[in-house]
């Protein structure tokens, strides 16, 4: 009678046992995979100034003096260009961004350009070249260089393309060009 009474003892024991061993090690794997599923929405949602990163955000004045956050735009497709004054790329380029601001939709599209000012050897002169180029899209001034710094500028002009999920699809080193606008998905 006691030796069947220990049985039962342990045979409930082992039946415990393995209930909560099952259980630790399906909870484990609902734990790696949830683990997992944050790794990669993390990675998903990172922040950078490359292809694929979520775009740093920026936050500069306007020639108005308003200040323009990217942030904002959420819900548009977005080409930023940085420029300046004094590089003869960007002059040359500078007619086609006015030109694709005239043809696109600004409900979906903005241009922003950004003036790397801290480069600018007169910032004053940054007025005149928009009057002359007759640009009517917002232009923000990196006075101090941060946004500059921010998006790892190696030269000028570079443009960013930014889709309306605040994604980077596309980042340019060297000048836009007339067939690229024509003929990119981007601006479609």
């Amino acid at each position: 009678m006691i030796v069947r009474r220990n049985f039962l003892y342990l045979s409930i024991l082992f039946f415990i046992f393995l209930f909560l061993a099952t259980n630790y090690q399906r909870s484990e794997s609902s734990l790696k995979q949830l683990e997992q599923e944050v790794v990669a929405a993390a990675v998903a949602a990172k922040v950078g100034v490359y292809q694929g990163d979520t775009a740093v955000n920026i936050q500069l004045l306007n020639a108005h003096g308003e200040l323009v956050n990217l942030k904002d735009l959420r819900g548009k497709k977005v080409l930023i260009n940085f420029f300046a004054t004094w590089c003869a790329p960007c002059q040359e380029e500078m007619p086609i961004l006015v030109d694709l601001d005239l043809r696109i939709n600004n409900e979906k599209f903005v241009i922003l350009g950004v003036n790397v000012t801290k480069e600018e050897p007169n910032p004053n002169q940054v007025r005149e070249f928009i009057r002359h180029y007759q640009v009517e899209y917002d232009v923000l001034y990196d006075g101090e260089g941060k946004v500059m710094k921010d998006y790892q500028l190696i030269g000028i002009p570079t443009t960013i393309f930014i889709d309306d999920k605040g994604k980077i699809v596309k980042r340019l080193n060297g000048m836009l060009t007339m067939d690229m606008v024509d003929n990119d998905p981007f601006f479609k």
